[in-house]
């Protein structure tokens, strides 16, 4: 990892934070490269040799030998072939997965050939809103994710100020898996040192029709709300309301068990509601921007007029290959909390961070 200056306006932090070096260093194993020897076709007659990556927000990410990263607008482009097993999500919420080894007859649409041998099926490419590649062979191949970084300290003050994320995952035809790791630690010689941390674990499953189903797994501290250790599992059911070049929609809802070991000395087992929306905009135009909003609510089914929130909102800007500057508001509300304990906790941290 990098260490940055960072600006940070927070408040007190609990006092357990997650130990996530281990993770640090697998993600920064370097992956195998794949051939570049799939094929652009412009409409203006121009052909690209290099390696297809994903088509997201209307532009092909292409990796290519003498040019680097190249970024083709979708609608420019004739035709690809590609012996890469690809997963092509249609704007109608469908998906359709196969490899394209030879251009169609007619420009305009990918001819997709499935594993099992049938018949060539073009595909309009007016209709893909993204294209992803399922790599096989090593594990580490398929592996997505960033990590960042954040450190302030004011010298008047003496106060120090750590923050920490990272995201791995791996998605194939059905499914996506992902990893979160959030943590946060103050330092300051007139009070204790606080800390904030919480690891998620979540499997998404496609379904037809723009739905999904996701499970969830985290584990987070937050003395400032009064908490030594709270334990969520839930799951959820939602659907892409967009999904468009530009940007993205979801929401969904649920249920969740969750446990909690407060720092008054008591505990509190109860079953949670859960309303979940996220919502993303992205552009790959130089420098890339990123911004993402999530808000989720959980009203307690067991617990009389309790209700939590929590949310953030992140701004990112890459301005070397790889390398992004973020920018990230969090916030966390619970109107019954430990005896003692904030309703409220918040913090903005900027960052400095590594996408790979």
């Amino acid at each position: 990892m990098v260490f940055a200056d960072a600006v940070v306006v927070t408040r007190r932090r609990p006092r357990t934070w997650v130990a996530a070096w281990p993770l640090l260093a697998l993600m920064t194993s370097a992956p195998a490269l794949a051939a570049k020897t799939d094929v652009v076709v412009l409409h203006n007659g121009d052909r690209v040799t290099g390696e297809i990556k994903q088509l997201s927000y209307g532009r092909l990410e292409f990796k290519t030998d003498d040019m680097g990263t190249v970024y083709i607008e979708w609608d420019k482009i004739a035709s690809l072939t590609t012996t890469q097993q690809l997963q092509v999500e249609l704007a109608n919420g469908g998906r359709v997965v196969g490899r394209s080894p030879s251009p169609p007859e007619q420009p305009g649409s990918l001819l997709l050939v499935d594993a099992d041998g049938s018949p060539p099926s073009p595909v309009p490419m007016s209709s893909v809103a993204r294209l992803y590649t399922l790599e096989s062979g090593q594990w580490y191949r398929r592996l997505e994710g960033d990590f960042s970084i954040g450190y302030s300290y004011t010298g008047s003050s003496d106060v120090a100020v750590l923050n920490f994320g990272a995201n791995i995952g791996s998605r194939n035809e059905v499914r996506r898996w992902n990893v979160a790791i959030d943590g946060e630690r103050t330092s300051q010689p007139t009070a204790p040192s606080t800390q904030r941390g919480e690891v998620r674990l979540s499997l998404e499953r496609y379904l037809p029709n723009r739905y999904y189903r996701e499970g969830l797994l985290a584990f987070s501290t937050n003395r400032e709300l009064g908490l030594d250790l709270r334990t969520l599992l839930g799951g959820t059911t939602g659907r892409y309301l967009r999904r468009s070049g530009q940007s993205e929609w979801r929401a969904g809802l649920g249920l969740a068990v969750l446990s909690e070991e407060r720092t008054d000395g008591t505990s509190l087992q109860s079953v949670e509601g859960v309303l979940t929306t996220t919502f993303r905009v992205f552009r790959l135009d130089t420098p890339k921007t990123d911004i993402e909003f999530t808000l989720n609510v959980l009203p307690s089914l067991t617990e009389s007029g309790r209700w939590r929130s929590g949310g953030s909102l992140d701004l990112r800007k890459e301005f070397v290959k790889d390398l992004f500057l973020e920018l990230s508001l969090w916030g966390a509300y619970d109107n019954q909390p430990a005896v003692g304990a904030e309703t409220s906790d918040w913090s903005v941290v900027t960052s400095l961070g590594y996408s790979f």
